[in-house]
């Protein structure tokens, strides 16, 4: 069951409610370890999303945090301007344009090839908050664009649970809880983290979307699901809709 502390900040309304991080260092808004993220690799991530990825591509990464992606997407020759909402994250991104905002708030001039929202933000449980980040995707795909999505799924549900290594000396311990309520899948997701004798714990519901789940929030965004990007089903592709004047 979610934690007493998570409780108090769901009925204080506070933002990023649903999760809540410790452990040493700054600690973003949205539970985020800024010394773990900073040294979290990529995994393989780059090798993943690369097949959807035009040459020289122009992309947003919504929610770039330390640049975990934004680092390898410039190595790579595309042009990147990260998002986040902690300047904190994004003092530790280098090589790339950096704008400190929420992503519900940007609005940016510009389209772009590819706009990016990865670590599984669109799962956060709220409609209203998946709604807020679909439409800024929407806003900023170019309309022969992509926007790239990673979700949690069912089937990570079951394998999500037990101890990992992630690279860069990073363990990591799961415990998933599933939750049925409302009529909504949630799941009570901690996830503990250590480096040396250094140590992190992010608590966090979320909610699981299937194709159907998220292919209604997408059409409210004008977004359609177009394919997955990987087998498992937790990295898809959409692209924009036309509305009828356009």
């Amino acid at each position: 069951m979610p934690t007493e502390r998570l409780r108090i900040m769901r009925e204080q309304g506070q933002r990023h409610s649903h999760v809540v991080g410790r452990g040493p260092g700054v600690i973003t808004p949205d539970g985020c370890a800024v010394e773990l993220w900073a040294a979290l690799p990529p995994g393989g991530i780059p090798v993943i999303i690369a097949p959807a990825l035009p040459a020289n591509a122009r992309i947003l990464d919504l929610g770039a945090g330390a640049g975990r992606l934004t680092h390898p997407l410039t190595a790579a020759g595309h042009h990147v301007t990260a998002v986040d909402e902690s300047a904190e994250m994004l003092s530790r991104i280098h090589q790339a344009e950096t704008i400190c905002s929420t992503i519900e708030s940007l609005r940016l001039d510009r389209k772009f090839d590819v706009v990016l929202l990865a670590s599984h933000l669109v799962n956060v449980p709220d409609t209203t908050e998946r709604n807020g980040l679909l439409a800024t995707c929407r806003h900023h795909v170019a309309e022969d664009g992509v926007v790239l999505i990673q979700r949690f799924t069912r089937r990570w549900v079951q394998e999500a649970s037990g101890p990992r290594y992630l690279g860069a000396g990073i363990k990591s311990e799961t415990t998933v809880e599933p939750k049925n309520s409302a009529g909504c899948d949630l799941v009570s997701v901690v996830a503990r983290y250590s480096i040396g004798d250094q140590h992190w714990e992010q608590e966090y519901i979320t909610r699981l979307l299937d194709d159907s789940d998220l292919s209604i929030d997408l059409n409210r965004a004008r977004l359609k699901l177009d394919r997955w990007l990987s087998e498992d089903g937790r990295w898809v592709v959409a692209k924009p809709e036309r509305s009828p004047s356009e």
